[in-house]
């Protein structure tokens, strides 16, 4: 891989299809809310771009991590936001006249994490083969062990 290169020629195809459909979705989405996933996306890739074999092991871990954290950043947005986004008769009018694009964005959010779900496996998986441990995933410490 050359220096002024992003990405390696062979990334896997599956994991950067799915982070770049994060990227588009998240980027749709901040028509209605600013959305982290954006960097969520960049990040993974940019980490898969790092070939690296003596950091693997912990890239592939910090990836996962990173994952994991935004889909609990999800569930917590769309608990909150679902409730502030009513669109009744209760409402003004110039807010019901959002109301198409709050939904909108709602469901690209929920096409994220739908895409995230596939993501998350192809990382797991690419996880267990480099480490194998799933206590390792709580364990947030990325100085390499001494033999690694």
């Amino acid at each position: 891989m050359s220096e002024t290169q992003l990405l390696p020629i062979k990334l896997p195809k599956t994991s950067s299809l799915l982070c770049w459909g994060i990227i588009t979705l998240s980027i749709m989405s901040c028509l209605a809310s600013p959305d982290y996933n954006i960097i969520i996306g960049f990040l993974i890739l940019f980490f898969r771009g790092i070939n690296n074999s003596e950091k693997q092991k912990i890239l592939s871990r910090l990836q996962l991590q990173v994952l994991i954290i935004s889909f609990i950043f999800d569930f917590f947005w769309i608990l909150k936001y679902n409730s502030y986004w009513t669109h009744g008769d209760e409402t003004s009018e110039i807010w019901r006249s959002l109301s198409f694009i709050h939904n909108f964005a709602f469901f690209l959010i929920v096409g994220e994490i739908l895409l995230k779900i596939p993501l998350c496996l192809f990382l797991y998986k690419e996880f267990s083969e480099n480490q194998g441990s799933i206590k390792d995933l709580v364990n947030f410490d990325y100085k390499p062990k001494s033999g690694e």
